[in-house]
C-alpha cells in the first residue's frame, strides 16, 4: 500500500512539476558553505542543461544541505565553455554551485569521475540531472553513512539475483533496509554516497568505456566487487519525481530496452572481472 500511495503521488507531482516550480525560477537560493565535507556530483549533456536548474533547485533545498555542488561537463559537448551555459543556472553559480569541464566525454561516468578524485578526502554523492530529489535525500543518505562508513550507501538497491546472474530485470528492487553486502547493487538515479578514497580502478577510463560505455551503477558496482567494497541501502524510499521534459534521451530506456544493454554490459564485466565467481 506504500508504494501504490507514493507512486500516485509521485505520479500527480510529475505532471504539476513544470507549474509549481516556475514560480521558483527567480528565486535566490541560500548560499553554501563551499567547503569539501559533503559533496553533490553531476553531469549533463546539451540536450538536458536548459532543465538542470529544476534538479539544483531540489538540491539547494535539502534538509541536510551540501557544502559544495559540482557540475562535471564535458569540452567536448560544451566547447563554448561557460558561454553555453543558460541563464537559469546563474543563481545557483552565485550560491555555491560550481562548473567544472574536463577534457574527456565518458557521458554518464562523468558525474563521478572527476569528483572522486579531486575530493579524496569528501563524502561524495553522486546524483541524476533528470531528476527532482526529495528534501531528505541527502540527510538519510549520511545517517546510513554513520552506521556504515566503509561501505557505499544508497536510498534505492537492486538485489542481484545469483540464479539470473546475467539477466538484469530479474533483479528485484529492496523496499526495506539492507547492511552491506555484495548482492546490493546501488542505483544512481536515487542518489548514492561513497566514503572518502575509493580505490584507483574505479577510474580506469580505458576499461569502462570498453565495457559498460553506458552503465556507470554496474561498472562501478563491478569494481566494488573485485574490491570488496560492500553496498548498504537505507528504509522504503520513493522514487525521485521524473522531469517528464528531459526524457527524450534517456540512458535508462536505452540500457533495459530491447537490446538488452545492461544484459550485455554485465556479461562483459563478468568475463573480464570474474564477479559471478566472486559472488
Amino acid at each position: 500500500m506504500k508504494k501504490f500511495v507514493s507512486n500516485l503521488r509521485r505520479g500527480l507531482e510529475e505532471i504539476t512539476l513544470p507549474v509549481w516550480t516556475s514560480f521558483r525560477k527567480s528565486a535566490q537560493p541560500a548560499p553554501l558553505s563551499g567547503k569539501d565535507g559533503i559533496v553533490v556530483s553531476l553531469t549533463t549533456f546539451p540536450a538536458r542543461i536548459g532543465k538542470l536548474w529544476i534538479v539544483m533547485d531540489s538540491l539547494f533545498r535539502q534538509t541536510v544541505r551540501p557544502d559544495k555542488i559540482v557540475l562535471v561537463l564535458s569540452e567536448e559537448e560544451f566547447p563554448e565553455r561557460m558561454n553555453g551555459i543558460p541563464d537559469s543556472l546563474e543563481a545557483y553559480m552565485h550560491a555555491g554551485l560550481e562548473i567544472v569541464f574536463v577534457p574527456w566525454n565518458m557521458r554518464c561516468h562523468n558525474k563521478y569521475l572527476y569528483s572522486l578524485q579531486a575530493f579524496k578526502d569528501s563524502i561524495v554523492v553522486t546524483v541524476d540531472d533528470d531528476c527532482y530529489y526529495r528534501k531528505d535525500t541527502l540527510e538519510r543518505l549520511l545517517e546510513l553513512h554513520s552506521k556504515y562508513p566503509d561501505a557505499v550507501c544508497c536510498n534505492i538497491v537492486a538485489i542481484i539475483d545469483p540464479l539470473h546472474f546475467h539477466e538484469y530485470s530479474f533483479w528485484k528492487k529492496s523496499e526495506r533496509e539492507l547492511p552491506p553486502g555484495r548482492l546490493n547493487l546501488a542505483l544512481g538515479f536515487a542518489g548514492v554516497l561513497y566514503p572518502s578514497s575509493m580505490p584507483q580502478p574505479i577510474f580506469n577510463m580505458d576499461l569502462a568505456r570498453r565495457l559498460a560505455p553506458t552503465a556507470d551503477d554496474l561498472w562501478l558496482k563491478a569494481v566494488e566487487l573485485t574490491e570488496g567494497i560492500p553496498v548498504a541501502c537505507g528504509t522504503f524510499f520513493p522514487k525521485p519525481i521524473t522531469i517528464k521534459s528531459s526524457q527524450k534521451v534517456s540512458l535508462r530506456s536505452l540500457n533495459k530496452g530491447s537490446l538488452n544493454r545492461n544484459d550485455l554490459q554485465w556479461k562483459a564485466l563478468d568475463e573480464y572481472f570474474a564477479l559471478e565467481e566472486k559472488i
